[in-house]
């Protein structure tokens, strides 16, 4: 008998989407200190409806940064085999946040694109 008054006592609420009364427990998602206004399943729904208005372009980072004239001519370089550290003496004044350890950084993460003969 105490089984059955437990769930009697349950707090319930209304699910604002499909009208239906459910257990707060195991039908509604926790938000904060309160409960979400529509049940788990009508939650769901609506986040697949849900779509993203911004289109996610990741910016130019690294290597990608540079200008595209001196991109060139690194990845040039890299595709004749010229010493990293010639690479940076080469460019550092023109281009004096290039360090040998960025070039050889960049190296090791592929972001020097292969040579492409043009």
């Amino acid at each position: 008998m105490t089984s059955e008054n437990k769930e009697i006592n349950k707090p319930e609420k209304l699910c604002v989407k499909c009208q239906k009364v459910k257990h707060l427990e195991g039908g509604y998602y926790k938000a904060g200190k309160s409960w979400q206004k529509y049940c788990k399943i009508c939650h769901n729904e609506r986040r697949v409806e849900y779509g993203s208005t911004k289109i996610y372009k990741p910016k130019p980072t690294g290597f990608k940064k540079l200008p595209e004239e001196l991109q060139k001519k690194i990845i040039y370089d890299v595709y004749v085999r010229v010493n990293f550290k010639d690479i940076w003496r080469k460019y550092k004044n023109d281009y004096p946040q290039i360090k040998h350890q960025t070039l050889l950084r960049w190296n090791r993460l592929n972001q020097i694109e292969q040579y492409k003969p043009e």
